[in-house]
């Protein structure tokens, strides 16, 4: 009888120690104001154990979700495989397809990627293979086509291609209503750098967003506008191009070198801050928007290239795509040896704000107040 007291004890204390809470509730997740997607969210947590399991369910009944948190916020739904501030992936992340096609596949460490994440497309054709070491992509990374045909096979350490190519990207152009009145005037140049969705070689979806989208509405600008596009899978800081980009540029239209701006959302604010550090004496002022920064060391390595360039920073706080933290580390280096940086970090906004941004005035005013002193 004493025996099997013992082994009741010590069953209840196992009980206990191992004890196990589960909540389940639905997620309203809105992607536009018009159109909310609902999962059923179910979050497991052990006593024993620091990291949150999460699995999201479409409403078909399919898992959308299996990740593993040290950090994490119930209501917020993430996109992109990014981490949302209060959120800290740590371990295995999947996601599949409403069909039930596994489309993403990764390991995180302190909400980190590290290792290898491999991706799909919905037809369960392999997409890429990319090697990541503390966020940055590190050794080999594979992109195929719908297809399956091999497009990308590139070597990276800490984020910056090891051996990039020297490519001329296709790109559009706006000029202003009189620049053919008079041959001798230079004009100011807005440069453009589209966000991850414009990837390709369809040049008609740069007219989705930023100043194209305003030209495609019928608006004017003072500047030349111009919008190059990236190829898919790759970002602004993969290839060589800017070189021969500008140079096509400097040759075909009359352009002011002391007045070219560079600005860019998401993938192209990114775009824009790597941009601007690495070819500094370009620009006369820069508007990064959204942009991830600590993907490439290349970034936050040379911040103080950026010591004399006016800057004007945007990002939203709610941001669930890239975080705000990504503009906010690098705003805090350059506030110390810059005293012409403004950051509009503004509150209760998410990834679209460059949609408050692009449609006003204000930057393109901002811009037009600044020249370099040297014509380099």
């Amino acid at each position: 009888m004493k025996q099997f007291a013992s082994i009741l004890i010590l069953i209840l204390t196992s009980i206990e120690i191992n004890a196990q809470t589960i909540d389940t509730f639905l997620l309203h997740y809105p992607i536009s104001k018009y159109d909310t997607i609902t999962y059923k969210r179910i979050i497991e947590k052990s006593d024993k154990d620091i990291l949150t399991h999460v699995h999201d369910y479409y409403s078909n009944g399919q898992i959308q979700m299996d990740a593993f948190y040290s950090n994490f916020d119930i209501n917020i739904k993430e996109e992109l495989q990014c981490n949302y501030h209060t959120n800290t992936k740590q371990g295995k992340y999947k996601e599949w397809s409403k069909d039930g096609q596994l489309i993403y596949d990764a390991n995180y460490k302190n909400g980190l990627r590290a290792g290898l994440a491999v991706s799909w497309y919905d037809s369960g054709i392999k997409e890429s293979a990319k090697n990541w070491s503390n966020g940055q992509l590190n050794g080999l990374c594979k992109c195929w086509n719908e297809k399956g045909d091999l497009e990308f096979e590139i070597t990276f350490k800490n984020g910056i291609n090891q051996f990039p190519e020297t490519k001329s990207y296709n790109y559009i152009t706006y000029l202003p209503t009189d620049y053919t009145n008079d041959s001798s005037k230079k004009y100011s140049l807005l440069i453009f750098l589209h966000g991850g969705s414009a990837r390709g070689t369809d040049t008609l979806d740069l007219y989705n967003a930023g100043p194209f989208d305003q030209i495609y509405r019928g608006r004017s600008f003072p500047f030349i506008v111009v919008a190059p596009q990236c190829p898919k899978h790759i970002r602004w800081s993969t290839e060589n191009w800017f070189e021969n980009f500008y140079s096509d540029l400097m040759k075909k239209y009359r352009i002011d070198t002391n007045r070219v701006y560079l600005t860019g959302a998401s993938l192209g604010g990114s775009g824009t801050w790597y941009l601007a550090t690495k070819y500094t004496d370009k620009f006369a002022a820069i508007t990064p928007i959204s942009g991830f920064t600590k993907h490439i060391a290349y970034i936050s390595e040379n911040i103080e290239n950026l010591k004399n360039t006016p800057i004007w920073a945007f990002h939203g706080e709610s941001d669930n795509v890239v975080p705000v933290e990504e503009t906010d580390c690098l705003i805090n280096k350059l506030s110390e040896i810059n005293n012409q940086v403004k950051y509009t970090r503004e509150k209760d906004v998410g990834h679209s704000i460059h949609w408050l941004v692009y449609p006003g005035n204000e930057i393109y005013d901002w811009f037009l107040k600044h020249e370099k002193r040297n014509n380099n």
